[in-house]
């Protein structure tokens, strides 16, 4: 594997861990951020890193990129070593071959491999909460734990009505987004705003081709194959459920219900905020911090 140096706008500064073509940028927290980027057999990985200790994995969701993460990880760094990669085909990630969530798993293993991480925690939201599963079943004994948020990917979520809107927007020589760009300003001065939020929508997955290729843009016997039920996802891995939520409630068990059974884990209630991730950051944290703790007491026993 050949590292390809990234060219970063401030000069950089020496840091313990830091991999030979990482450069190192200064948060406005000052927690020191370090990016890399490396070629893997499925493409070239770029990622943000900061901090020691034991390692969490932060995987992005569907409509963004590693530095959704980035506030999350101003609060933990002083304590644990954070990684946050693009995914394949997202940001400044690149692939050479067709995207799969299966192929995301590979290119996830083959990075935590070439930077010698052999277990670590994963917290993930939306299409990385799919990424994040499937990573958790492919290799057990390297996951010592699961965060997800709004995961995309379980098969009990009926993805084929969900998405047909989204399908039909990006279908090749569909008609629909060219009549939503002349009607969406008219509509909107005559209060039609689910309407013309459609053309907002349109234009957020011309941006996102990635995700959209991974979630509806492939055959549907791909999509299903890859999916992941509550009956598979028996895991001995300690698992929380971080959903936006009113303050006062108190963490709680929660599951999955479905004819083929139930997702176990731990509900935890994070309050709503107007982030990227839709939850706050610092409560995010310490949701975090409270899974680390636990799932370094599973891997003493």
């Amino acid at each position: 594997m050949t590292r390809v140096p990234l060219v970063a706008s401030q000069p950089s500064l020496p840091l313990g861990r830091c991999l030979p073509g990482a450069m190192i940028m200064k948060s406005a927290n000052d927690v020191l951020i370090r990016t890399g980027r490396i070629k893997l057999p499925d493409g070239t990985m770029f990622w943000h890193e900061a901090g020691q200790g034991d390692t969490i994995v932060f995987l992005h969701g569907s409509w963004h990129h590693s530095s959704q993460w980035l506030p999350v990880i101003h609060h933990l760094a002083p304590s644990y070593h954070c990684l946050a990669p693009d995914l394949l085909g997202f940001g400044e990630s690149s692939r050479r071959q067709p995207l799969s969530i299966t192929l995301e798993v590979h290119a996830l293993h083959d990075w935590l491999a070439a930077l010698r991480v052999h277990n670590c925690v994963l917290a993930a939201h939306s299409l990385g909460a799919w990424v994040a599963m499937q990573y958790a079943l492919h290799y057990p004994q390297q996951v010592r734990g699961l965060a997800l948020i709004h995961p995309e990917g379980l098969a009990t979520q009926n993805a084929e009505s969900r998405w047909r809107l989204d399908r039909w927007l990006t279908r090749p020589l569909s008609p629909l987004p060219w009549l939503l760009l002349a009607s969406a300003p008219l509509l909107a001065r005559l209060g039609f705003k689910a309407q013309a939020n459609v053309w907002q929508r349109y234009q957020l997955l011309r941006r996102s081709p990635a995700a959209c290729q991974l979630l509806f843009r492939r055959r549907a016997a791909a999509i299903a194959a890859e999916l992941v039920s509550p009956q598979q996802l028996a895991l001995e891995q300690p698992t929380l459920l971080l959903e936006p939520s009113a303050l006062g409630i108190r963490p709680q068990p929660w599951a999955y219900a479905s004819p083929a059974g139930a997702l176990a884990g731990q509900y935890w209630p994070v309050p709503a905020a107007s982030t990227e991730l839709g939850v706050e950051a610092k409560a995010t944290a310490t949701a975090l911090q409270n899974l680390m703790t636990l799932s370094s007491e599973v891997l003493v026993q």
